[in-house]
């Protein structure tokens, strides 16, 4: 079985119900979806703001329709996207890659997929692995963010310490990190392998 990582908490509370859960997956395209590729220009232009908003700007008048609510929302975002792009200043990272997949095999074929909003560089051969949250839940106990840790001290070869993990608050416009310790990535190993064993139960 292959998943996103965005419903791993939900298969992890009840793995029997995965066919359910993943039945359930929305592609639909939005203006929020607009602001989170202008980020990605944004990055991919070297921190170039004016390709960004361009992009937002003419992203939004080619694919909605003029109208007051769709002006609104089009104003709020464009305050998101600069206040993001001055938050990612403040942190002094340096930018390594946006919006990559993955493919962790959590065992026995299950695969946690999906992308990863942001990768940065730190000072000493660290990393910070960053996730877009689009609301206020609490993400350090989800499963997905020790298990990125242990996926990406393996993708860039160097110690799970030498990692930190977090996420972007779309709503509180700022950045959280984490670095677990060894016992809880231990535990995760652990229980990923679980949620696996109990998903093979499952007649696909």
């Amino acid at each position: 079985m292959k998943f996103s990582h965005l419903k791993l908490e939900q298969i992890r509370y009840n793995p029997a119900a995965a066919n359910e859960v993943l039945s359930g997956q929305d592609g639909r395209f939005s203006m929020n979806r607009v602001w989170y590729y202008a980020v990605r220009k944004f990055h991919q232009s070297n921190e170039d703001k004016a390709a960004a908003f361009n992009y937002f700007e003419n992203s939004i008048t080619d694919h909605f329709i003029a109208s007051k609510a769709n002006g609104i929302k089009k104003e709020q975002l464009l305050v998101k996207l600069n206040n993001y792009f001055d938050n990612y200043k403040k942190l002094g990272f340096e930018f390594y890659d946006y919006s990559n997949r993955i493919s962790i095999d959590i065992n026995h074929g299950n695969i946690v997929s999906g992308e990863i909003f942001r990768f940065d560089k730190l000072p000493e051969n660290k990393y910070a692995i960053t996730i877009l949250d689009r609301d206020d839940s609490i993400w350090i106990k989800e499963l997905r963010y020790p298990l990125f840790q242990i996926y990406f001290s393996n993708i860039f070869n160097c110690p799970t310490e030498n990692i930190k993990v977090g996420v972007y608050n779309f709503q509180k416009e700022n950045h959280e990190y984490e670095s677990f310790d060894e016992i809880t990535l231990k535990q995760t190993e652990e229980e990923v392998k679980h949620i696996s064993n109990e998903l093979n139960k499952i007649r696909l």
